[in-house]
């Protein structure tokens, strides 16, 4: 599992290979996540290891969260990928899919 970000104003949604599968994390994550200041509510999940965060804008924003979040280990920005590059990704595989598919069809 690769991490991954989202981010919207008042909004960031991450996954982590940390949080996946593990229960016991996702708990301390909640409680964790739930002292930062400004966060007004949490949305976890485990099967997917994600984790959605609102927060109030006034209080605190995407950037403070993130660095929060990789100092403790929850999340490493260098390895995360967003929502467009895994656009791409998918994009390419189609394409490398049709293809495959067309060159069968043509031998």
């Amino acid at each position: 599992m690769n991490y991954y970000i989202s981010a919207t104003p008042g909004r960031l949604r991450i996954h982590s290979p940390r949080l996946h599968n593990n229960h016991d994390e996702i708990k301390k994550f909640e409680l964790f996540i739930a002292s930062v200041n400004g966060i007004e509510k949490i949305e976890t999940n485990t099967l997917t290891g994600s984790a959605l965060m609102h927060y109030d804008e006034k209080q605190t924003n995407c950037e403070r969260l993130l660095f929060i979040l990789e100092s403790s280990g929850y999340f490493d920005l260098m390895k995360a990928e967003t929502p467009d590059e895994l656009a791409e990704k998918a994009a390419e595989e189609a394409a490398k899919l049709i293809i495959d598919v067309i060159t069968d069809e043509l031998a």
